[in-house]
């Protein structure tokens, strides 16, 4: 041990534990020597003088015992000179006892394998605190801890400890050092916290007493305060403090090793002998002080120190190998054998002034005992014991806080709660919307259900809408889980109710996307049996399993637990914690599963965002595509929204969790209007209409009609309807369309409706879309027309046509033009027979290469045509239509060509697929008489004449166009699959073909 005369001034409380130390072990050489535990055995105490400040000084001095044949050694008083010793005498196998050193890392064993103390360590203070804080019925503390060895290990051990007892450290502030500056910094930054119970870990009295003097200058140590020390800092304040400023620190407490256990009978003894004994020289305290707390240094800690270690030679002398005899030669030699005293050799039921002394393989007490004391005037007053983990107060003890009241403070300053509750304005808003779109959410499930049947509804698959539905009830529950006070089963609701939420909406809006960008992919291909609803539905469970799991094995594991947050000196939360296994790493409010499942949710929004803007174009051939193309683009919103709200701290909780909240309902909202409010209309048209009318009425008629309108294709079940193109035939229009065809010359055009793909940068991001398409081979010029009623067309003068080479499949026939300003189209037809027809035609007559069929000119005859054979046309002939005689109407069995001429007064024009105008050809197509249609303005196809029959000018300007591309009317078996609209199962087969599709 050190020379107390040279740390006196210092530390005061360290040099009377030294002095006290030593004259306790005196006292337990004589008990040794009348008890006879070594009758044979000379035992002698040999004192060396460590450092405190110079570890090499302690190394010298511990060499020193160790070459002149030490046994055991006891000692040092402090941490930090023990380390060294310790440290060199475990390497001899010389066991070492210290009645006073309490550092953490003494435990570990592979360094220090034969050193035990006969004091708690640092765990044990820090339990000791966890018990005193739960004791007092507090949920909370503030942690000041030095940046030195015992501050770090007080910190570690507190934070470790304190989930089992229910605790929060409310924060944990370091001083790394003793400037002015930042001790001040500390203390405001503790103050700004809102805790008012203050821990003090720190293993110098001295570094103790110049934060509490800076404390009590910024008026911390007033009533509502807490402040509880590790040492006894009585004597020190007394020597520092002024003693008319020394009630300014009535009611500090400290926590210390109980050494007055009046209980035992060792304890009393060696009290007696202590009282008896004049007060020793160098004892900071005065001789009352003496008599009173002289064994209060650590003295019977020391006396067991050394009764430990006699008593454990004693016992090796006793099974030395060879018998007792051979130990003492072994002694007497220097040769003793001492590997086997490791700290549980120790073991032996002992019991002294200290109480029971039993060790745990690194060393340390098992049980430990402390006094609780707050300070009166500058004298420690005990008012509670702590024994083994249990707290026991003092019979009629009264406990005194600071302020000298004793009223007990609060745990936490007066505080507003940051969470939102049904209590305040925003709270009862945020109930009133979320109610409200949960009762609508409902309600409209029960419609949907209802109603399954209507078209709308079918085809929009009523399955996935009641997932779509369920999920928007679930986010809107969600929001009002977050008005309730939070405990366990509320956040791990919140948590999964979000999860699943979002799962049914964006795993549904997937799937459904998902088919109708299959579907428009490759229109002519149609394997429905891999699009049916329940094929779908494995995908949306596959991906509810994984995103689930991660979490339900997390919560399994790790149970949530709320923890009251400050967020200012005046506010705070309270959120839900979720643990970690790994106690490096605090996740706080975030753990690795939530994470991880994050992570999967981003990559689905990220799906659902690309196929929304690969089906964008589809609308007019899918009625639902562009809602979900909106939902899908404000959950992809929503998302990025709430990304930062996962970064913010806890002191922007308040900003944090409106953000969520309002992402939340925006997106839930958005949802729910984008997605039924079409559906609910159609809903409200249906029952009005219902009570309208008988409700005999022809039900498909009743479903297949007043949804269409303007020939717009509203349902992916009028996909079949005929389209229905409008063409401009205004007489103010007439002279301009003559003026620019005033050439003596034929014009070849070719028509029909395919789908077509513009190759883009990114191939992959281009779509398929249907366009009326209008081909010139002379002039090499090919025109696309919206079949959906657009006025305008887009021009493309091309170089090259050619077919593309098959996938694998084989089910895909594809040609491909190349324009001068270096674009690529890609067209799409139904088989080969159609791939060869359309190649040759933009290549022309002129401009087919080997082994291709030039394009014959249709003959000119004042003659009707010969009648067609009536057969259904495939889908290959796309819209293309002959003419024929009045009495025959329409043949529809083959793409044929017409004849455009004009003689005399007629005035003629039709909209064949082959066009030719000449001005010496006879006209026959005045005989066919149809419904009027208006033809678009073109500069290349118009007909003209000089008018001698005004009257009859462009009587036949328009005839019928029937599309084959889609049939008129389909009858799917499948109402739960949309995709089924495409053609007929024939007998629950999965292969759907047009051949049984009969138009009407």
């Amino acid at each position: 041990m050190a020379d107390p005369a040279n740390i006196r001034s210092l530390d005061p409380a360290l040099n009377n534990m030294i002095i006290t130390s030593d004259i306790a072990i005196r006292l337990a050489q004589q008990h040794i020597q009348q008890q006879a535990y070594l009758s044979d055995v000379n035992l002698v105490f040999q004192r060396a003088y460590s450092s405190d400040f110079n570890g090499g000084m302690t190394s010298w001095a511990t060499s020193e015992l160790i070459l002149n044949g030490t046994n055991a050694v006891i000692g040092d008083m402090t941490s930090n000179s023990t380390v060294f010793s310790a440290a060199m005498t475990g390497m001899f196998a010389i066991p070492q006892c210290s009645a006073g050193a309490v550092s953490l890392d003494l435990s570990n064993k592979s360094i220090y394998p034969y050193f035990f103390r006969s004091v708690p360590n640092v765990i044990s203070y820090g339990s000791a605190l966890m018990v005193w804080i739960q004791q007092m019925d507090w949920s909370m503390f503030a942690l000041l801890y030095t940046d030195d060895q015992v501050g770090q290990q007080i910190l570690s051990v507190m934070l470790n400890s304190s989930a089992s007892y229910g605790i929060t450290p409310m924060s944990q502030i370091q001083i790394h050092t003793l400037d002015h500056e930042e001790i001040q910094g500390a203390l405001l930054t503790l103050s700004a916290t809102g805790s008012r119970i203050v821990i003090v870990a720190d293993s110098d009295p001295l570094n103790q007493v110049i934060i509490l003097q800076q404390a009590q200058t910024l008026g911390m140590l007033e009533p509502g305060w807490v402040w509880m020390m590790s040492n006894d800092l009585s004597e020190v304040l007394a020597e520092v403090v002024p003693k008319q400023d020394l009630p300014l620190y009535n009611g500090l407490m400290f926590i210390s090793g109980l050494w007055n256990i009046t209980d035992a009978p060792d304890y009393n003894n060696l009290y007696q002998v202590f009282n008896q004994m004049p007060m020793p020289n160098g004892y900071i305290g005065g001789t009352s002080d003496w008599q009173i707390n002289g064994l209060s240094y650590n003295a019977p800690n020391a006396y067991a120190c050394a009764e430990l270690l006699a008593l454990g030679l004693n016992k090796r002398l006793n099974e030395y190998p060879g018998g007792r005899q051979a130990g003492l030669k072994a002694l007497q030699s220097k040769t003793f054998n001492s590997t086997d005293m490791t700290p549980l050799f120790y073991n032996m039921n002992y019991s002294g002034p200290a109480g029971g002394m039993s060790f745990s393989p690194s060393g340390d007490l098992q049980s430990g005992h402390f006094g609780l004391n707050y300070m009166m005037n500058g004298l420690p007053v005990e008012y509670a014991q702590i024994h083994d983990g249990i707290y026991s107060p003092d019979p009629g003890a009264s406990i005194v806080y600071l302020g000298s009241t004793t009223n007990k403070p609060s745990d936490l300053a007066e505080s507003t709660l940051l969470n939102p509750t049904y209590r305040e304005p925003q709270g009862i808003a945020l109930l009133v919307v979320a109610g409200l779109g949960l009762f609508i959410s409902l309600v409209t499930m029960i419609l949907i259900f209802c109603y399954r049947h209507l078209t709308m509804i079918m085809v929009s698959s009523p399955i996935f809408l009641l997932m779509q539905l369920m999920g928007i009830a679930l986010a809107y529950s969600s929001m009002i889980l977050y008005m309730c006070n939070p405990t366990p089963s509320i956040c791990i609701a919140r948590q999964f109710f979000v999860l699943f939420g979002f799962i049914l909406v964006t795993t549904s809006i997937i799937a459904k996307n998902y088919r109708i960008y299959r579907v428009f992919q490759n229109v002519f291909t149609l394997q429905a049996s891999k699009l049916k609803s329940m094929y779908l539905l494995r995908f949306v469970l596959a991906i509810a399993c994984t995103l689930v799991l991660p979490m339900v094995v997390w919560n399994g594991l790790y149970p949530v637990t709320p923890q009251r947050f400050m967020v200012t000196a005046n506010t705070y939360c309270v959120i839900c914690v979720y643990p970690t296994s790994n106690k490096s790493v605090d996740w706080v409010t975030y753990n690795i599963a939530e994470i991880t499942t994050l992570l999967f949710c981003l990559v689905l929004v990220g799906i659902s965002a690309l196929l929304a803007w690969k089906t964008r174009r589809v609308s007019g051939k899918w009625s639902e595509s562009q809602q979900v193309g909106y939902v899908s683009y404000t959950i992809a919103l929503a998302s990025i929204c709430v990304i930062p709200a996962i970064f913010l701290p806890v002191d922007q909780y308040q900003a944090a969790i409106y953000l969520k909240l309002g992402a939340l309902f925006f997106a839930a909202t958005v949802t729910l209007v984008a997605l039924f409010a079409p559906k609910l209309i159609t809903i409200g048209k249906y029952m009005l209409t219902e009570q309208r009318w008988s409700w005999t009425r022809n039900l498909y008629k009743l479903h297949g009609d007043h949804d269409m309108g303007d020939g717009r294709l509203d349902s992916s079940s009028q996909l079949t309807n005929v389209y229905e193109f409008k063409y401009d035939n205004r007489d103010e229009n007439h002279d301009a369309l003559i003026a620019r065809n005033l050439l003596d010359r034929d014009y070849h055009a070719y028509e029909g409706v395919l789908p077509v793909k513009k190759r883009g940068r990114f191939h992959f991001m281009s779509i398929w879309e249907l366009k009326k398409v209008i081909v010139i081979p002379s002039n090499q010029v090919f025109v696309l027309v919206s079949p959906s009623g657009e006025s305008y067309a887009h021009f493309y003068h091309y170089e090259s046509c050619y077919p593309l080479q098959q996938n694998a499949n084989g089910d895909r026939h594809i040609f491909c033009v190349n324009t001068l300003d270096r674009r690529q189209f890609f067209f799409q037809v139904f088989d080969q027979k159609a791939l060869d027809r359309w190649v040759d035609w933009f290549n022309g007559p002129t401009r087919a290469g080997p082994g291709q069929p030039s394009i014959p000119s249709p003959p000119r005859s004042n003659s009707s045509p010969a009648k067609q054979g009536n057969k259904l046309p495939s889908t290959s002939t796309l819209g293309v239509f002959s003419t024929g005689d009045s009495s025959t109407g329409l043949t529809t069995n083959q793409t044929d060509s017409s004849n455009f001429s004009h003689t005399g007064n007629n005035a003629i024009g039709v909209e064949p697929r082959l066009y030719q105008l000449s001005p010496t050809a006879t006209s026959h197509v005045n005989e066919i008489e149809s419904q009027p249609r208006r033809h678009p303005r073109s500069s290349f196809l118009s007909a003209f004449t000089s008018g001698e029959n005004p009257s009859q000018r462009y009587s036949a300007f328009s005839a019928n166009t029937l599309s084959f591309y889609q049939p008129q009317l389909l009858q799917h078996r499948n109402d739960s699959n949309p995709i089924s609209t495409f053609g007929i199962n024939e007998e629950d087969e999965d292969r759907y073909s047009y051949s049984s599709l009969q138009p009407y």
